[in-house]
């Protein structure tokens, strides 16, 4: 053999080696499970047969039922001596639909953590004691000391410039198979004039975690001056239906607050932002999607089943002493209404005896004096009598006797 013929034998032994090690190793990998052929990829029809599986497999979200609870502060002495409407007030109202199963899944501690920070500004683990924080540090218009004031059970009259109303609701605005949308709203009173906010958080019910607005929305420049000036269109668009009084404001850049609903986004303008109240502009997902992250353009195009919230917490009146409750029905009669049914009963009864004993008398006298032409008088001029008599006990008294104080009344705007 030749040194030439050597060489080659031995390459060819040491890929024959090589191949025998790779297909070995292959096999050991292939065998426990922890791999996977490189060439062996799903196609199109897996990967959307496998997402409708995880969709259609969603569960009905469950919420506590609405809490109401409400902490009233006030100061231990007027801020002018003698004068009690200048007491400096504190009223903190929370109304929360807190949800405790997402999809199943009683694991909330993200989306917890997510909404304890927008509703109650503080870090605290649980709902509860994040909300007794809240509702037990008071909101004066002027920084009191510990010492300078007390709680009491009772709302107190909230006057302008001294009284403060706080109020924060936290409930669900929408649910379908992808999303749950939640919202904090946020209204204060600061003794002149009222502010109101509201903040949105996202969640995703599949994957179980908060979509931020980078989760949702691009955040390249170029992207960002595009779409404020698609919203600024949509605005000289809502300005053409408006007085100059209602006018809208362009606005100078894109809002950091933004709602998903059915059929868009809901870009959400504070106070002042463009107009003198908080102003949410929709844009709807077919103009959106130039703008959209590619997981947001597909979990949209892959979602369904949308239901909006309708029982949604309100904010409470600024002094609850001054709410009307409407009258109700009256269950029990009057004694005065007493006196009158009573009295026309009785003037009823005596009617009808007298009208029978007229009647009778006027026939009696008709059948004594025959069948002849003065009977026959004699009896019409009887009878008549008993006519007359009837329309004389018929008329305003006995429909007031019957009626009490509402026949009257009633009475009275019939003849109007």
């Amino acid at each position: 053999m030749t040194k030439k013929n050597l060489i080659i034998v031995i390459i060819l032994l040491t890929i024959i080696d090589l191949v025998a090690a790779g297909w070995y190793m292959s096999r050991r990998i292939e065998a426990s499970g922890k791999s996977q052929d490189l060439f062996d990829q799903r196609d199109s029809t897996d990967v959307v047969a496998m997402a409708d599986t995880l969709i259609t497999s969603s569960q009905p979200d469950v919420f506590d039922k609405l809490q109401h609870n409400a902490y009233y502060f006030i100061s231990n002495s007027p801020a002018i001596a003698g004068d009690e409407s200048t007491h400096y007030t504190s009223t903190k109202h929370v109304k929360v639909m807190w949800p405790k199963a997402v999809n199943g899944n009683d694991d909330l501690e993200e989306l917890n953590k997510e909404l304890i920070r927008k509703a109650f500004d503080n870090s605290q683990s649980q709902m509860k004691d994040a909300r007794y924080l809240y509702l037990n540090s008071p909101s004066f218009n002027k920084p009191l000391d510990d010492d300078e004031y007390h709680t009491q059970v009772k709302a107190p009259r909230v006057h302008p410039v001294y009284g403060n109303v706080s109020q924060v609701m936290v409930y669900p605005y929408m649910t379908s198979l992808r999303l749950l949308v939640m919202k904090v709203d946020k209204q204060e009173y600061n003794g002149s004039t009222t502010v109101e906010n509201s903040t949105t958080i996202h969640y995703d019910r599949q994957t179980q975690r908060v979509l931020s607005r980078v989760d949702i929305l691009l955040t390249d420049m170029d992207k960002e001056s595009k779409l404020l000036k698609l919203i600024n269109g949509k605005i000289d668009d809502l300005n053409k239906g408006r007085g100059d009084d209602r006018r809208l404001q362009h606005a100078l850049n894109v809002p950091a607050d933004i709602c998903c609903s059915k059929t868009g986004i809901l870009f959400q303008f504070k106070h002042g932002a463009i107009a003198n109240s908080p102003v949410e502009i929709q844009l709807d997902y077919d103009k959106l999607k130039p703008f959209m992250t590619k997981d947001f353009e597909q979990l949209v195009d892959n979602n369904g089943q949308y239901k909006l919230y309708k029982d949604t917490p309100k904010a409470e009146p600024i002094n609850q002493a001054s709410r009307v409750d409407k009258p109700k029905p009256a269950t029990a009669v009057s004694a005065s209404d007493n006196k009158s049914t009573s009295y026309g009963k009785s003037y009823k009864k005596s009617y009808r005896k007298n009208y029978r004993r007229s009647y009778r008398n006027g026939y009696k006298r008709s059948y004594r004096n025959g069948y002849g032409k003065g009977s026959y008088k004699g009896s019409r001029t009887s009878f008549k009598q008993g006519q007359t008599s009837r329309k004389k006990y018929s008329g305003a008294k006995r429909r007031f006797g019957h009626y009490g104080r509402a026949g009257r009344g009633h009475w009275s705007h019939r003849q109007r």
